[in-house]
């Protein structure tokens, strides 16, 4: 019985992650044409945050060739040496795994590190997304060389994965806050099709600057992958086997987000004080090693990053952060205006009481307002409504609590017609 709902449970997470992909597939396919209910998808290569992501993907590949000849040696020795230790000490040692997996995202991230020091900024405010996108075509690049069409190949194909695996990760987190499988595909089903939903909802104006295209992966902008570690975060956070290895995957995950995002910092600390406040305190330990695992990458990027943006008025607002932006960044949002937000919100509050596992509910919102919070003093969340995708699954977790709040209370007005007829 348990294999045959397994099974049923990812046959259906395999055709929920068919239907999101086929949104991104299909508009690719019909580059040019407009298909019905989705934004016609014009080919134009890299735009926008996308030829800084680019820039930055190129300066860490080029950066190793700038490193000198008996650093970048010992570096690749030391670096195969510490991964043979790893993977034996992880397959003698299953007690130490908790403390293994943080010590590999370290040792990988001060490898990272190394070449960042001979890197130079190239706009990109951020760098998790670049160091993933130019880790996976630097082998290529020695071979082939690149091109940005061929980048551009590169990072739509892993933006594909991002989104995919996404879908059982919204999967998951359904299920562990609500503690229902079914509403957990009933989360993941909505993620699926909300690249649909959100031109039903928000109309035309929610495909403006391009936000359609960043959703579903054709940007190659780093919220897809943003979204997809802050979400496998708090799923494997809120798992009902709390084990110290998921805790400490978890901080990984979100540690590795904050190099994507720094917002997502407040996200791991949020999930940091769930995990301490939950239980012992000392369950809090191997998360807060994981969390911390990979802060070295983003330390030593920092100086690339934003500071060379605060000059640059195109690049960076004059007045970034202010409590006048507050009211803006809705009311002029290109998704989520007020009517929207009054679309969205009243089935996302009925589902407050079908999460009633309070540190489950506590995580969940949490991660659902934490964004948004954050986002309503910046100048440019109103252009830019992206910046709150990453609390989208939370928010059809929501949603999938209210339809089982819903149902539960139709349900016993249904009963007794059903046995009448039985009888």
């Amino acid at each position: 019985m348990r294999e045959a709902r397994l099974s049923a449970w990812w046959s259906w997470l395999a055709l929920l992650v068919a239907v999101r992909l086929a949104f991104p597939l299909a508009a690719y396919a019909a580059a040019g044409t407009k298909l019905p209910g989705i934004p016609r998808f014009r080919d134009l290569g890299l735009q926008g945050d996308a030829t800084g992501f680019y820039a930055a993907t190129r300066e860490f590949m080029a950066a190793w060739g700038r490193m000198p000849r008996p650093l970048l040696a010992l570096a690749v020795v030391a670096t195969l040496v510490g991964a043979v230790v790893l993977v034996r000490t992880w397959r003698r040692r299953p007690d130490l795994r908790v403390w293994l997996a943080p010590a590999g995202l370290l040792g990988l991230g001060l490898l990272v590190c190394l070449d960042i020091h001979w890197m130079r900024a190239t706009g990109a405010a951020v760098f998790g997304w670049s160091l993933v996108w130019g880790a996976v075509m630097l082998p290529y690049r020695a071979v082939f060389g690149l091109t940005p069409s061929t980048a551009w190949d590169f990072g739509f194909v892993l933006s594909l994965v991002f989104v995919a695996l996404t879908v059982p990760a919204v999967a998951y987190l359904g299920r562990n806050a609500t503690g229902r499988r079914s509403l957990g595909l009933a989360a993941a089903a909505f993620w699926a099709f909300w690249p649909l939903l959100v031109g039903l909802v928000a109309g035309h104006g929610a495909w403006a600057n391009g936000q359609w295209d960043i959703d579903v992966g054709l940007h190659l902008y780093d919220e897809p992958m943003s979204t997809l570690l802050v979400t496998a975060g708090a799923a494997l956070v809120l798992s009902p086997q709390r084990t110290p290895l998921r805790l400490s995957l978890a901080g990984c995950a979100l540690s590795v987000a904050t190099s994507v995002k720094v917002s997502n910092a407040l996200l791991a600390l949020a999930a940091l004080a769930v995990v301490a406040l939950r239980g012992r305190r000392r369950d809090a330990l191997p998360y807060l090693a994981g969390a911390l695992a990979f802060a070295p990458v983003v330390l030593a990027y920092w100086p690339l990053s934003y500071p060379k943006l605060y000059g640059n008025p195109s690049a960076w607002p004059r007045d970034p952060f202010d409590l006048g932006h507050v009211v803006s960044s809705w009311t002029h949002s290109s998704i989520f205006t007020p009517h929207v937000l009054a679309i969205l919100v009243p089935l996302a509050v009925v589902g407050i009481l079908g999460v009633r596992r309070p540190w489950e509910l506590a995580l969940v919102l949490a991660f659902l307002l934490l964004n948004p919070l954050f986002y309503s003093f910046y100048a440019n969340t109103a252009e830019h409504p992206r910046f709150l995708y990453a609390s989208l699954p939370e928010l059809f977790v929501l949603w999938a609590a209210g339809l089982g709040v819903l149902g539960a209370l139709l349900a016993p007005r249904t009963r007794p017609a059903t046995t009448a007829q039985r009888r």
